[in-house]
């Protein structure tokens, strides 16, 4: 494996791709982009459901009617904080800068989809939601991308053009209802996808 770690010539700042997944496995909400939704959607799946949450870009994938998620932090103990991590190896991050790890997520697996989108004082936060499972994780290189890449199936998506959100959490599980009924307890909008 070659890392390339450029020095001053493009930038002196470090990506904080291993850290952000170590204190996510950790139960320390970490998102990346300084993403205000994807904070609140990490707090929400930590707390309620002991387990870390993978900040993501959506890509569909229309021949096989999929949505492939991808970025370059993911945190390893998918399963749940007390859990041990899933296999995963060291990466550079897809700019061949610095390392990122790189879990394995298990083919089959029920997985929930969660994006918490704030509100304002005429619109109220909503949280949308889906439920699907793992159908792969694709190789990157050779596909494009960032370097944790996961493609999922959601129950009752035809469209996967039209699969609204972005920088979703997909977690381990099936929590859809739990999420739904959390939603309504606190006056949230809960949006099934």
């Amino acid at each position: 494996m070659n890392f390339r770690i450029y020095s001053g010539d493009r930038t002196k700042v470090s990506l904080p791709c291993i850290a952000w997944s170590r204190m996510n496995d950790d139960g320390i909400p970490a998102a990346c982009e300084a993403d205000l939704g994807a904070v609140a959607a990490h707090l929400l799946v930590q707390y309620l459901f002991d387990r870390p949450g993978f900040q993501q870009d959506p890509v569909p994938e229309t021949a096989q009617d999929a949505i492939i998620r991808a970025h370059c932090t993911c945190a390893t103990r998918l399963n749940g904080f007390d859990k041990d991590p899933e296999p995963y190896d060291i990466v550079p991050h897809h700019g061949m800068r610095d390392a990122t790890a790189r879990p394995v997520w298990k083919v089959g697996q029920r997985i929930t989809c969660a994006d918490v989108l704030p509100g304002n004082q005429k619109t109220p936060t909503r949280v949308l939601i889906s439920a699907g499972r793992v159908v792969e994780n694709r190789s990157v290189p050779p596909s494009g991308g960032c370097v944790v890449s996961v493609m999922a199936k959601f129950d009752n998506v035809e469209d996967v053009l039209a699969f609204p959100g972005f920088h979703q959490l997909f977690f381990y599980g099936d929590y859809k209802r739990q999420l739904i009924q959390y939603c309504r307890l606190f006056n949230l909008e809960p949006v099934v996808v």
